[in-house]
Parts: C-alpha cells; structure tokens; sequence
C-alpha cells in the first residue's frame, strides 16, 4: 500500500548538481550526487529503461536497463558516469539555463515517470559561488598564467634592490619572516601593476561571478576584490607559498600561511579556525584591495585593514576559508587556458617599499625538547607534579605545536567522544580522503580509470 496521502507512482529520488560550467568537467564534479528509483505501487515492471538527457545538450544522453522492479523497491543504481560536452562547456561566454530530463519506460515503452530538473551553465570564466562551486573556486587560482610570472620576476627584483636574497624559495629557509618577506614583496609587485577597483556582483560570494584571469587583469587593469585575491593566490602559490582565500559577505581576501601547513579542510566555515592560525602567527592574511589605492596602502596597513572583519563578533560575515593548497592535494587543478592575452606594459604605480626584517615582529616557537623519563617512582611522580605546574611554554598542553610526532585529529565533538572514550565505547578512526574534505567532488568518479561505456552499450542493474 502507498503512504497515506500520497498517490501510488514510481518515483525518482536523484541529488543532481545545480550549475555547471567548464571547471565541472575539468576536475571531475559529478551531475548525480545519487540517485534511485522506487516502486510506490502495486504492479511489477520488466525490462525498463532510464534515460537522461538535457537540453541543451551539455552532457552525452544516458540509458540504465533495469531488469525488474517490484512493489516497495527503491533500486539504488550505481553507475554515476556522466559524460559532460567539454566542447559545449568551453565555449561558453554567456550562463544558460538547461534542463535535465529524466524518463523511465517499461518493457511496453509506457512511460512510467518523467521528471525535469533546471539547472545552471555557467560560462567558462565564471564561477557559481559558495552555494554550488565553493571547492571549485581553487581552479581560479592560476599560477602559470604569463601575468603571474611578470609578478614574480617583480617580486624577486624588489627583494634584490632591498639587498634581500631574490630567489623565490617558498617555506626553504623554514623561517617565518622569510615567507613574510615573500608574501610582502608578492603585494608589492601586484600593487606595480597599477590595477583600479571594480564594484562586484551583490552578493557574489553567494551566487558567483565572473572571474578575471591575472592577464586580463593586467590588460585592462582593473580587478574586483575576488580578482585581486585569486591574483594573489596565484602568485603566492607561484612564490611556493600555500594561500588561502578569505570569503565575507560581498567582499574577499587572501592569507599566506608562514609556515607549511594548510586548513584541516579544503573548505571551511569556521571562522575560529582562520583566528587561531593568525593568533598563533602561522597564517598572515591581508586586504587586496590595498593595491588599487592611489598610492597604494603599504602592506603592513593592508594586513591590518582586514582584521576587524576577523574579530569574534564580525563572525556573522564570514562565509569561507578556502586552502589552495588543500584543494591541489585533493585533485583540484587550474583551469586550462583557452585564449591568449597580451600583456601590454603600462605606466606603473609606485610599489610599497619592502618592510625591514628587523621590523618584522613574529615571535619564536620554542624548540621541541627531547625529555627523559625517569626510571623510579619517585621521578615520576616528581616528573607529573612539574609537568601540572608548568605553565611556561614548554608545558606542550599550554603551548601545543604540531610536529612530526603528532597526527591532526578532527572532532565536531569533543564532550561527546569524551563521554564515548570514558563509557568504553569503541570507535574507528577514518581518514580524510573517506569524508570526502572536497565537498561535492567525488574521488571515486575522479580515480574511475575504467574505460567509459558507450552510448549503444547502457549497463544493467539487477536488484539484489
């Protein structure tokens, strides 16, 4: 019997993505999160086919064969494969609307369920926001366009005029105000660059926008502040530097961590996690529209101009922390490029001078010590009263650094797991790559090297 209330029918039960643009196809985002059927009647059916197509048409038709589908199934088919159009996708300059239809038919061709789903087509440049693109956003961030490398030689030229080492060595020296210096002669080669601000799209960060590549930026030179941050990006991850890209309600920026390390996730919404890297000086972040200013503002006010959107009570506009380099170990790649810019010397503004490192104030992390453990009884207790009354920074559970003795632990909730551990409960610790940190990009589809079915060739689902 059906549910009271609701007719007797065979329904769909599909998650299918939203918006779709050329980056989708690029980095293996899948059309159907899942999808399934069930049979909310009294009948028996035979032989049916599903079939997906789209209009227009931005993906390669679908068939499933099912071979029998009886009263309160719900077959969950397996096969996700989708063949996007790439063509199609790449030769976007204007969003589409499209449509996703779906068809099941019984052994008689009677149609048994239609269902049409709209959908997004994004232009190639454009992307769809936090809502349906936020793990995307890392494909924007391209550190081989040839404006990115103009940045870089004047990065490393106004290291060599401030009689600094000019080699652009990322986290090499293993010193913080090493990278800082990095990150500061990054800004002020971006400021030389003489780009204007341009107003964005209301509410971006939420639906999307079209984004500018670093060429064209330093074409046309003028940026919105999502362009400018992805510039940084970059140029910071060209410096080999791990950026992170800072979203607020109708505004972004950029960090640079200062030492090698990333964000638990390729994309989070705590605010507290992007508060405690700045705290612990780990993660220096700025503001990037500091370089469209006339002069342009020096770096050190850039930094400081962006924490007051970082205090605990501005915690409502903040939207996401976004890890490039997170997002690059997941399999997120720069966006290939399709046209060819050329890059025309204009009048440039005058960079900021570089900070003096002895103006660099970045403390020093105590060195992890080798302890011995005592042999008696007596040193041991000796040893815990100490290590309770510690609280210098060498107490490690005041003063906690990562190193290669320790392993990242994540926990949405700490009261509960310590009720767990104390009731004796077991558990199973899971990796990373098993929760999927990439939102909604699916390794399994990503790492599928099977050779994709042909049209003429559907598969078949026989339920169990």
């Amino acid at each position: 019997m059906g549910v009271a209330g609701m007719p007797e029918c065979v329904r769909l039960i599909a998650a299918v993505a939203g918006s779709f643009t050329y980056a989708s196809f690029q980095n293996a985002i899948p059309v159907i999160r899942s999808i399934a059927i069930e049979n909310a009647t009294r009948s028996h059916f035979e032989t049916c086919r599903l079939t997906m197509t789209s209009a227009p048409a931005f993906l390669r038709p679908k068939v499933w064969t099912i071979d029998r589908l009886v009263p309160g199934d719900v077959l969950t088919l397996a096969d996700r494969r989708i063949d996007l159009d790439a063509e199609y996708l790449s030769g976007l300059d204007e969003a589409e609307s499209g449509v996703v239809t779906f068809q099941l038919r019984g052994a008689g061709d009677e149609l048994l369920l239609e269902e049409r789903m709209a959908v997004r087509l994004l232009a190639r440049d454009e992307w769809g926001g936090v809502g349906d693109m936020a793990q995307l956003l890392p494909a924007f961030v391209l550190p081989n366009d040839p404006a990115v490398a103009k940045v870089l030689l004047a990065a490393a030229e106004a290291l060599a005029a401030h009689s600094h080492p000019a080699g652009l060595d990322g986290y090499q020296a293993a010193d913080p105000k090493r990278t800082l210096l990095l990150a500061s002669a990054v800004y002020s080669a971006v400021a030389g660059l003489n780009v204007f601000y341009a107003e964005p799209p209301a509410s971006f960060e939420q639906r999307g926008q079209k984004v500018r590549r670093p060429s064209k930026i330093a074409q046309d030179r003028l940026a919105t502040c999502l362009d400018t941050a992805l510039l940084f990006a970059a140029a910071l991850e060209g410096c080999g530097l791990h950026a992170v890209v800072l979203l607020f309600r109708d505004h972004a920026a950029v960090g640079a961590w200062l030492v090698k390390k990333t964000l638990p996730n390729a994309v989070t919404n705590d605010l507290a996690e992007v508060r405690k890297a700045i705290a612990s000086h780990e993660l220096v972040v700025f503001e990037t529209t500091g370089v469209t200013h006339r002069p342009a503002m020096p770096f050190q006010h850039a930094r400081s101009a962006l924490l007051p959107r970082l205090e605990e009570d501005q915690a409502a506009g903040f939207v996401a922390a976004i890890d490039i380099a997170r997002s690059r170990s997941g399999g997120i790649r720069p966006l290939a490029s399709h046209e060819r810019v050329e890059i025309t010397d204009h009048p440039g503004a005058i960079a900021p001078p570089l900070p003096l490192l002895d103006d660099v104030d970045l403390p020093v992390h105590p060195a992890e010590e080798v302890e011995v453990k005592p042999a008696t009884a007596a040193g041991r207790i000796d040893r815990w009263q100490k290590k309770l009354l510690d609280l210098t920074l060498r107490n490690r559970l005041l003063n906690f650094a990562e190193s290669k003795k320790t392993i990242p632990f994540l926990c949405p909730d700490v009261a509960r797991l310590e009720d767990r551990l104390s009731q004796g409960a077991a558990m199973r610790l899971i990796s990373l790559p098993e929760q999927n940190p990439l939102g909604e990009r699916d390794a399994a589809l990503a790492s599928d090297e099977r050779p994709r079915r042909s049209l003429r060739s559907p598969g078949r689902y026989r339920p169990p």
